[in-house]
């Protein structure tokens, strides 16, 4: 149980650390308490307490490489303009997400910005393998009976014609067995 306790103090601090800003410099203390369930914190309780060492801060700039914005053309629309897709990015699963229950369903879900334009469709991908034959005109999908194991997710926006406007970075999620109680 106190690692348990441990595992769940780490992750609460990890989640304040990434929540609040950080002001540089600023020493983490870490410390073990009378009932072995390590602490975090910005003040020392006393003379025990140890700098502690923590991970750098993962950061992410979306790039787009070799892929350049794409102009579509509105199909039968009187909106002015075309419109152009700058990102697409899978929401869920987050990365390196673990799923234990194999009974129930995946979903993916993405963000197209600044939206999905009007007659083009999206393509899941789950291990390059087309999980839709034909783009559905919708954000979200479940993926069901994924085998154990690591994935990876991803999705297109294709245009009416078929062809591939712009692709999200791929996410890797792990399909495990559930833990015995």
């Amino acid at each position: 149980m106190p690692r348990f306790l441990a595992a769940v103090s780490f992750l609460i601090l990890a989640s304040t650390l990434l929540a609040l800003p950080v002001v540089a410099g600023d020493p983490v203390y870490r410390w073990v308490d009378k009932d072995g369930v390590i602490h975090y914190g910005s003040k020392p309780p006393d003379k025990d307490a140890k700098p502690a060492t923590l991970p750098n801060l993962q950061t992410y700039s979306p790039r787009l490489g070799n892929r350049q914005p794409v102009a579509v053309e509105p199909a039968a629309s009187n909106k002015p303009g075309p419109s152009i897709i700058r990102e697409v990015r899978v929401l869920s699963p987050v990365q390196d997400e673990i799923f234990r229950d194999p009974s129930t369903p995946i979903s993916v879900s993405i963000s197209v910005q600044p939206a999905l334009p009007e007659g083009a469709g999206v393509i899941f991908y789950l291990n390059g393998a087309a999980k839709n034959a034909r783009p559905i005109y919708g954000t979200s999908m479940s993926f069901g009976s994924v085998d154990r194991g690591e994935h990876t997710v991803t999705a297109a926006v294709v245009d009416a014609s078929g062809k591939e406007l712009m692709r999200a970075p791929p996410v890797t999620f792990h399909a495990k067995p559930p833990i015995a109680r």
